[in-house]
C-alpha cells in the first residue's frame, strides 16, 4: 500500500494540499479517471461534502467511459494544524474516510482503498489490523525500491504542491502593507460614491478601460507591478462586467506571460479584508493560464474565486469549460468579437 500512496503526485502531476482525491486505476495505474475536491477547513461540511464530491466524481468516470462499479481509490491529504500532530490530523481524517467510502458504494463505485497522506506519512483507514497500515512514512523519491523513483526515471514528474503554485495569485506575508490597504480603502470609497449614477458608472468604466490599456501597455515593457492606488482602481474597477470583458481581451498568444503577470499582481493585492475583490482579477487569471495550458493553475485560481463567491458566472463557466474539456478557442473569438465591438463603439 505503501507504493499506492506515494503514486498520488505523479496520478495527479502535482501534490494537492487540504484535498479529497478520487482515481480510477487504468492500465497502468496511474492513468485512468482522477478529481480533486478541496476539503473544507471545518470539519462540519465533510459529510455533506463526501457525498456530493461522490456523485460528481462517480457522473465523471461514466463520462470517462468507464462503468458502473468501477474500482476507486481515494486519497485524503491534509496537513497538521497548529497544535496538532500528525496522528491527531489523521484520526480526524478517519469519520471523512468512512463517509466517502459509503458514498461512492451508494453511487456504484468500488472502492478499493483509502489512504490519508499526513506530513510525509500514510494511513490505510480499510486495514483492519490494530496497529499496521498507521503512519508509516512515505519512501524518498531517492529510495532506489521506490515506486516513485521507477517512474523519475521513467522521465514521469511528481510536480510542485499546490500550495506552492499557488502562491503566484495569493497574498504573501511582504504584500500586507498598511499602504495598500489604505488605497484599497480609498479607491473603493470613491468607486462606490462614483457608482450612485448611471452617468458616474460609465465614467468609472471608462476610465478602468483606460487604466487597463495603461496597464498592460507597461506590463508588456516589463513592469512587473504598478502603484497602489493604480492597482486598487484597478481591482474595484474590474467588478464591472464590462471592465472585465475588457481584461478577456487580452488572451492573444503574444499578450498571454504579460497578461498572467499583471492578473496574478492585482490578485496578490488582494489582501484582507479585500479578499472577496479578488474573484474577478483570479477569473481573469485562470483564463490566461487556461490559454496557456496551464489547466492546474486555472482549476486552482477557479477553486479560489468560486469558494470567495460561488455565484460569480463567469467564473463558473470557465470552471465548466475547463472540466468538460472545451477549446478555449471559441471563447476567444468571443474576446475579438468583443473587442472589435468595442473598438467600433468609442
Amino acid at each position: 500500500m505503501a507504493n499506492v500512496a506515494e503514486l498520488l503526485p505523479f496520478i495527479l502531476g502535482h501534490y494537492p494540499d487540504d484535498s479529497i482525491v478520487f482515481h480510477c486505476p487504468g492500465p497502468r495505474f496511474i492513468d485512468g479517471p482522477s478529481m480533486t475536491c478541496p476539503l473544507p477547513e471545518d470539519s462540519t461540511h465533510w459529510l455533506e461534502i463526501a457525498h456530493l464530491a461522490a456523485r460528481k466524481f462517480m457522473r465523471y468516470t461514466l463520462a470517462k467511459g468507464k462503468g458502473l462499479y468501477c474500482d476507486v481509490i481515494i486519497y485524503l491529504c491534509r496537513d497538521p494544524r497548529p497544535g496538532q500532530d500528525a496522528e491527531e490530523t489523521a484520526e480526524l481524517l478517519r469519520n471523512m474516510a468512512n463517509w466517502l467510502v459509503d458514498a461512492i458504494a451508494d453511487h456504484r463505485g468500488t472502492p478499493q482503498l483509502t489512504l490519508g497522506l499526513v506530513a510525509g506519512r500514510w494511513w490505510a483507514y480499510t486495514c483492519d489490523q490494530p496497529g499496521c497500515c498507521e503512519g508509516e512514512p512515505l519512501p524518498a523519491l531517492d529510495d532506489p525500491n521506490s515506486a516513485a523513483a521507477q517512474l523519475i526515471r521513467l522521465g514521469f514528474s511528481p510536480g510542485r504542491r499546490t500550495s506552492e503554485i499557488a502562491k503566484e495569485f495569493q497574498p504573501g506575508d511582504a504584500d500586507r502593507t498598511e499602504q495598500q490597504r489604505r488605497a484599497l480603502d480609498n479607491e473603493a470609497a470613491a468607486w462606490s460614491s462614483q457608482c450612485l449614477t448611471d452617468e458616474g458608472q460609465d465614467a468609472v468604466l471608462r476610465a478602468t478601460n483606460a487604466l487597463l490599456e495603461s496597464a498592460m501597455s507597461a506590463f508588456r515593457d516589463g513592469a512587473t507591478e504598478l502603484a497602489d492606488d493604480i492597482a486598487a482602481r484597478l481591482i474595484h474597477g474590474l467588478h464591472d462586467e464590462l471592465a472585465h470583458d475588457h481584461g478577456m481581451e487580452f488572451a492573444e498568444d503574444d499578450d498571454l506571460p504579460h497578461a498572467r503577470r499583471l492578473w496574478a499582481f492585482l490578485a496578490r493585492r488582494c489582501i484582507p479584508p479585500y479578499t472577496e475583490a479578488a474573484v474577478p482579477v483570479l477569473t481573469l487569471f485562470a483564463w490566461i493560464a487556461w490559454r496557456q495550458k496551464d489547466i492546474l493553475a486555472a482549476r486552482l485560481a477557479l477553486t479560489q474565486a468560486l469558494t470567495t463567491d460561488p455565484d460569480y458566472e463567469l467564473a463558473d463557466v470557465l470552471n465548466y469549460a475547463i472540466n468538460s474539456e472545451v477549446d478555449p478557442q471559441g471563447l476567444l473569438e468571443t474576446a475579438r468579437k468583443n473587442r472589435a465591438r468595442r473598438l467600433k463603439d468609442t
